[in-house]
């Protein structure tokens, strides 16, 4: 743990508390720009557009790690169950584009994880027949979806804070071993916003709730529901198969049984998955850490895989890590990449029971006026 996960999110020592020193005077200034920024829309001087389509918002409180993007698939698959064209709104963090741009077009993937973001081409590698587009303005990705890709169900991927675009349903993702860290705003912490924010979500979910204590989960259990007025969705992040680099070939879940493994990983907090792999039977003999969206190159992984053989072990990364691998290296014979999904454990009726919702809300939405999305469609699709 470095020293920022110390403070953020573990136990600081004596050191790390001098630092939050100066850090929590600048939460202060974030806590009131945010305030006010949901003041201004609070009250409508700050107005959302409205899409051509149902938005249903899937974000966090705390930055990074929470299981967003697992959340993200499978509310997006639920809609696509309901006879839905999906299209998921990405932001592209870590692109070298900042344009709007399709990555799919839910019959081909047109970008990689260089110009469409890693958790963008993830998505669409995981959703045939689903569209990802993604630009830091999500309101003028609506219009290309809907009017282009005739996508008639949008998914904001990180939206919880992206006001700009109006949502019909937003869920909340928080993880349930560790939600809020040390409870404070960034800088000094990991929060985006205070925990009150809650209020105007429709739903919570509480991801890696086999990971936390009994009683720390009915307190978030308490939480939601005094926040939305709905019980939380509840899941694991549940291993569902061992692939190749290139994520082809699947290995099957017991691949890692009693292999020697080097934990590979970009990711905001790593820990979750060093307890995934070591609950798949592997010994974890060593862990390279990455930062978050790290892009690797082929002379930072050439050691760890030459380090792998000779001690006999498999390098393991995450999915997400797999599609930011320079293609050369993902064909290596020792990785190996551990796909995860969310297993719903409780509370999918109010999955359900929210998302139908949603839906009748935007279809008397859209019965009763024309979107300002709609009216401000783009003549044709980005490359």
């Amino acid at each position: 743990m470095n020293a920022v996960e110390a403070i953020w999110w573990g136990r600081p020592g004596p050191l790390a508390r001098v630092v939050l020193l100066p850090l929590v005077l600048a939460s202060l200034l974030f806590r009131a720009v945010a305030a006010l920024r949901g003041w201004l829309y609070g009250r409508g001087l700050l107005r959302a557009a409205r899409a051509a389509a149902p938005v249903v918002s899937i974000g966090n409180v705390a930055v990074g790690g929470a299981g967003k993007t697992p959340a993200a698939i499978a509310v997006a698959s639920r809609l696509a169950r309901r006879g839905r064209r999906v299209a998921i709104l990405s932001r592209g963090y870590g692109a070298t584009r900042a344009d709007p741009r399709v990555v799919s077009d839910g019959v081909a993937l047109r970008l990689g994880a260089e110009e469409g973001g890693d958790e963008p081409v993830l998505l669409a590698r995981r959703l045939p027949g689903v569209a990802v587009l993604c630009g830091p303005r999500r309101g003028a990705l609506a219009p290309i979806a809907t009017g282009d890709l005739g996508a008639d169900a949008l998914v904001l991927d990180d939206g919880f804070q992206h006001r700009a675009l109006a949502r019909d349903l937003d869920v909340v993702v928080l993880d349930a071993a560790n939600p809020f860290g040390n409870g404070r705003l960034l800088p000094a912490g990991p929060n985006r916003e205070p925990r009150s924010a809650l209020r105007r979500a429709g739903l919570v979910w509480l991801s890696r709730v086999d990971q936390a204590e009994p009683a720390a989960v009915e307190g978030l259990r308490a939480l939601a529901r005094a926040a939305t007025g709905r019980e939380p969705v509840e899941s694991r992040h549940a291993p569902s198969d061992v692939l190749d680099g290139r994520l082809e070939r699947s290995y099957g879940l017991g691949a890692l049984r009693g292999a020697r493994v080097v934990l590979l990983s970009g990711i905001a907090r790593p820990g979750g998955f060093r307890r995934t792999v070591e609950g798949l039977g592997a010994d974890v003999v060593a862990e390279r850490r990455f930062p978050d969206h790290h892009r690797f190159t082929s002379a930072e992984l050439a050691p760890i895989l030459s380090a792998s053989a000779a001690d006999d072990a498999l390098v393991v990364t995450t999915e997400k890590d797999a599609v930011r691998l320079p293609a050369g290296d993902a064909a290596h014979a020792r990785l190996r990449v551990v796909r995860v999904e969310a297993e719903i454990v409780r509370g999918g009726e109010a999955l359900d029971a929210a998302l139908d919702a949603a839906l009748a809300r935007a279809a008397a939405r859209l019965g009763a006026a024309p979107s300002l999305a709609a009216r401000a469609a783009p003549a044709g699709p980005p490359p």
